[in-house]
């Protein structure tokens, strides 16, 4: 049985903990949670690598690495995620849990001072940062934002929330911009790391058995609960419950084999934290989130138009995407034919297996979640972005009275608001 508990440790630091005896590895995180886009983008997405090359104590790679085998092994990689409106940056880390390493206690204290200094105490040079750690990483951040067009089928849904949401904040790219990465040097990046430590709120996370209060000491011990108290970032995610005008159709022509069509959603004001939720998971599993879904059995099966179709709920922002891959000619009858869907479920086309089977495929996904550390991790980190603290266990639970009514009323005030077509060059 998990115990999760989460608790303030200090001026705008939490600690989500996750208490079990199911997993023989420990997982640990140190994030800066900060508002996402803005002049910062880049420099943001760039720091947690130049942080990770090196601290005062152990100023590279081939160090840190020598310390961490002297951890049995522990994992430390920098991380840069979007929850929300809100930029995640920092670093996370697996090892050994200390239960069942015999002659390894104290394991668990040693790597969240690792994870301390990396943050707090880095490797730098007449006080900034090394200027070839920086370049290095300036580079591969480059590399990084260019190769996201290489895959089609990502990039689509990129492109779409971008125009979707250009007017807002969640349509920033989290790893900003390549204009702005080509300008990054040494002391701009330290002056951006001095603003991210006095700006951010720091989420900390563990999942193991120790038990909280101990973990607690040991972050406590640290200084990344030792901060000065003033008004840090408070994540926050604004929602849009329904397209500002009419649907928008946008086209663009790459050269990719198979064209990419993508529409967007707003979902009436259900989010993580607002409208109802649970039985907007209802609708879009029934929609397009199963190999059981309107869209996989009809657009894709009986009909052949596409080769793969799904919806997915973004409840941190409260918008749904649907995600296609089609033939060019097949656009208008492909991009219909998901609406007629849609006008399906509005009518109330839906039969007591489809809710017995989206109730199944909910339930499963979020009881895999209590098996996989990682998993738990980025939900925990989810919540605490959407200030809120419902357990996978919970999210069963509220779906398990959700009724067709419910269904159907998620998607009548479910709105088109952009339809997104990345089309072949090849004709």
């Amino acid at each position: 049985m998990q115990q999760v508990t989460r608790k303030k440790l200090g001026a705008g630091v939490n600690l989500t903990c996750v208490t079990t005896p199911k997993f023989k590895r420990a997982m640990l995180r140190v994030m800066l949670l900060l508002p996402l886009g803005g002049p910062d983008a880049a420099l943001r997405a760039c720091l947690p690598h130049v942080l990770r090359r090196g601290t005062a104590k152990l100023p590279d790679l081939r160090a840190i690495g020598e310390a961490l085998d002297e951890l049995y092994g522990a994992r430390i990689e920098a991380a840069v995620r979007k929850e929300g409106e809100t930029l995640c940056i920092g670093f996370l880390s697996d090892c050994i849990d200390e239960a069942y390493a015999p002659g390894a206690a104290g394991l668990t204290a040693r790597v969240i001072r690792l994870l301390s200094d990396l943050l707090c105490d880095p490797y730098l040079q007449d006080g900034v940062f090394c200027p070839d750690y920086t370049a290095g990483e300036r580079a591969s951040l480059i590399d990084r934002i260019a190769a996201q067009k290489n895959d089609p089928r990502t990039w689509a849904p990129k492109r779409l929330t971008e125009l979707m949401c250009e007017n807002e904040p969640y349509g920033q790219p989290a790893l900003g911009t390549s204009e702005q990465a080509q300008k990054i040097t040494e002391n701009k990046l330290h002056a951006a790391y001095r603003r991210a430590l006095d700006e951010a709120q720091i989420e900390l996370f563990y999942c193991g058995t120790m038990a909280s209060d101990a973990v607690e000491a040991l972050f406590a011990a640290t200084p990344l609960t030792q901060r000065r108290d003033k008004s840090f970032y408070l994540p926050q995610t604004g929602v849009v419950s329904q397209p500002a005008g009419a649907p928008r159709e946008v086209i663009e022509k790459e050269q990719v084999t198979q064209g990419k069509l993508s529409l967007g959603f707003r979902t009436g004001g259900s989010c993580l934290t607002a409208g109802d939720p649970a039985a907007y998971w209802m609708f879009q599993t029934i929609f397009g989130g199963s190999t059981s879904s309107k869209l996989f059995l009809n657009v894709r099966e009986k009909k052949s138009l596409c080769y793969y179709a799904s919806a997915q709920f973004i409840a941190s922002k409260g918008i749904m995407q649907v995600h296609s891959g089609i033939e060019n000619r097949d656009f208008e009858t492909a991009r219909d034919e998901i609406l007629r869907q849609l006008d399906a479920c509005r009518a109330g086309d839906i039969t007591d297996a489809e809710i017995d089977a989206a109730r199944k495929t909910l339930t499963t996904g979020w009881r895999a979640m209590l098996d996989d550390p990682l998993t738990l991790e980025r939900y925990w980190l989810g919540q605490a972005a959407a200030g809120t603290l419902v357990s996978p266990e919970e999210r069963i639970g509220q779906i398990t009275d959700v009724t067709r009514e419910r269904i159907v009323a998620a998607a009548q005030v479910t709105a088109l608001d952009t339809i997104y077509f990345m089309k072949g060059a090849a004709e």
